[in-house]
């Protein structure tokens, strides 16, 4: 059909999804297990691997749902900034988390700090 997007349309958005979930993976689960004890690191990798099962879901039915809908001829482009969106929400959390060094009231000999 004549000025249909072709599959090639798609790259850039899908590559730079990719590209920003495989460098912010790895950086986020061990950011969540660092800062939890040693005794806690099954529940705290389960609850993690659950949420972002939960977050992959949820993001993948905003886009599909608008992708599907075809209210517009900016489906696509709607369902890339309805991600942005919740990426943009997820930065400022990450961003809000507690820094290690603020949290505790012992120093790293296990003394209580002056």
């Amino acid at each position: 059909m004549a000025g249909s997007p072709g599959a090639w349309a798609f790259t850039p958005g899908l590559l730079l999804i990719g590209l920003g979930l495989g460098v912010m993976l790895t950086p986020s689960v061990n950011v969540v297990r660092s800062c939890c004890p040693e005794t806690q690191q099954g529940e705290i990798s389960g609850l993690s691997r659950s949420i972002s099962n939960l977050g992959s879901s949820l993001g993948t039915a905003v886009a599909g749902t608008i992708l599907v809908s075809g209210l517009s001829t900016g489906a696509y482009a709607a369902a890339m900034a309805a991600l942005a969106v919740v990426g943009v929400g997820g930065l400022i959390a990450g961003t809000l988390l507690p820094r290690a060094g603020r949290a505790g009231t012992e120093t790293s000999s296990g003394a209580p700090r002056q």
